[in-house]
């Protein structure tokens, strides 16, 4: 079973680096019940707020999607080119 679920990454991430979801909401301007829904795998997120959120908590696409497929990452960059928000010459995983 694959195990892709972005919300658990981004607990998973946000602990590693030791923010809080109060810190997060005030770094990125989404409120604190919404990141919790995020990470509870109730709220999906937009291709922009992932983006948001793997800048401020530094670190790239591939390390923050390590327990999903390969398949699941590429349709994950797939949407994000679709909608824009990163370039299409993106770097392989």
């Amino acid at each position: 079973m694959n195990r892709c679920h972005l919300g658990h990454n981004l607990k998973k991430w946000r602990l590693r680096r030791g923010i809080t979801l109060r810190e997060l909401e005030r770094k990125i301007g989404l409120k604190k019940y919404y990141l919790l829904k995020v990470e509870q795998g109730l709220h999906k997120g937009t291709p922009n707020i992932w983006i948001r959120l793997t800048k401020e908590l530094n670190v790239s696409l591939e390390q923050f999607a390590s327990d999903c497929t390969e398949s699941s990452v590429e349709t994950v960059k797939y949407n994000l080119k679709k909608e824009r928000i990163i370039p299409p010459d993106i770097g392989k995983i």
